[in-house]
């Protein structure tokens, strides 16, 4: 079995102190007085205490976890005749599941609690601010010091007392836990070196009303910091407050301490199973968070594969386009330029057959240089025969096949 430490945010307290109180009604009906926190300071007109008796035998109760099946979660011994109620409870500072409850005498004017407690971090490599559900505090203070911040969360004020001194053997336990968990820090030197840890312990008696009775209260608090001068700090000290209260009307609270107090009540102890199966469920719930996580990330990145392939196909088709376009305006110019140079060469060609009184003639795949005094060229393979007679045919008067050849430009470019 395991004691219960339960880190919270007071925020988370409250609303569990306004919950827990929602159902109190007032002495001079039916049931339990109104809750202490919402009655202000204590009254002059408030009335004795007389009907309630300082219990003297203890049962068991069972607080159940909702979130797996109901299965038993903690044990917590209580005085006989009392009610409670209670939840487990993660703590998003320092993510441990606890027990936080309350259990009250049938009048509900005795009452001990266990509040939602509350962590905070500061310093580290990381400077990761403030993290969510944390305390407003950024250093290590003393139980007392936390006690003096604690009531001022409290609704409606409080009348503060004197500080309670508290039996020894309490503050002995608080000492041997120190040194326990110091030399389990030193014998894991390699994940826990530079990490001190300190234990505080301290209480204070307020008074506060509630209907007509003045109620005294005890606030004690269990102070554990972790102080990391570590090489590797990179997540920084921390420190968790847990507050237990105990409640009495005027008078009484002395007694019920020490009847608490004898029998180290109320001994909440969390069920190995429980503690086992909560971790397992952690860990479901944190690997589907991270499936879920890397399912976004494995669908973002496939995204944005996607565009980048659309981007690249985007750019190659507009690359090719204007290589296209580049070819084609390429070979226009080319094709220009050539037009151009033939053009040039064509009449400069003709020129020169005009000067030197020839003509140029294409026959039997190829040019030939002829006289320009004759419109009509035959050619036999071997011999040229000429003629102004459109009419005049050589083929069946002259040896040989003849065939008639076309007249081109000097250059031997067809007209």
């Amino acid at each position: 079995m395991k004691k219960i430490y339960l880190f919270a945010p007071v925020l988370a307290a409250v609303a569990l102190m306004v919950a827990c109180n929602s159902g109190a009604k007032a002495a001079s009906g039916d049931g339990a007085p109104a809750s202490p926190e919402q009655s202000g300071s204590a009254s002059a007109n408030s009335v004795r205490y007389t009907n309630g008796s300082i219990p003297t035998t203890t049962t068991t109760a069972t607080i159940a976890d909702p979130t797996l099946d109901n299965m038993p979660a903690a044990t917590l011994t209580i005085p006989s005749g009392w009610k409670m109620q209670g939840m487990m409870l993660t703590s998003p500072c320092t993510t441990i599941p606890a027990v936080v409850f309350r259990t009250y005498s049938p009048d509900g004017l005795m009452q001990m609690r266990s509040e939602p407690a509350g962590g905070w971090r500061w310093g580290g490599r990381m400077n990761m601010g403030k993290l969510p559900g944390c305390l407003p505090l950024n250093k290590e203070v003393s139980a007392a010091e936390f006690l003096n911040y604690y009531i001022g969360t409290i609704p409606g004020g409080v009348h503060l007392v004197a500080p309670i001194v508290l039996p020894e053997d309490q503050r002995q336990a608080i000492a041997e836990r120190a040194v326990k968990i110091n030399q389990l820090n030193e014998q894991h030197a390699d994940v826990m070196g530079g990490i001190t840890d300190s234990e505080d312990l301290a209480a204070i008696r307020i008074e506060t009303v509630n209907g007509s009775f003045v109620i005294e209260e005890r606030l004690r608090a269990h102070l554990s910091c972790q102080r990391n001068t570590g090489p590797n700090n990179f997540t920084g000290s921390s420190c968790q407050a847990q507050v237990d209260r105990l409640m009495a009307p005027k008078g009484q609270l002395d007694a019920l301490m020490r009847a608490v107090d004898s029998k180290q009540l109320p001994q909440a102890k969390a069920s190995d199973q429980w503690f086992q199966a909560k971790i397992q469920q952690q860990n479901e719930q944190a690997s589907a968070f991270r499936a879920k996580m890397n399912a976004l990330y494995q669908a973002e990145n496939k995204m944005f594969a996607e565009r980048a392939q659309q981007f690249s196909q985007t750019m190659m088709r507009n690359h090719e386009a204007y290589m296209q376009q580049q070819e084609s305006e390429y070979q226009s110019q080319r094709a220009n330029a050539a037009a151009t140079m033939n053009a040039r060469s064509t009449v400069a060609s003709d020129y020169v057959d005009y000067a030197l009184d020839q003509q140029t003639v294409a026959v039997g795949g190829g040019t030939a240089k002829v006289s320009s005094s004759y419109s009509q060229t035959w050619y036999n393979g071997s011999q040229w025969y000429q003629t102004n007679d459109p009419n005049s045919n050589p083929n069946g008067v002259l040896q040989g096949n003849w065939t008639l050849a076309t007249p081109v430009h000097g250059n031997g470019q067809p007209r």
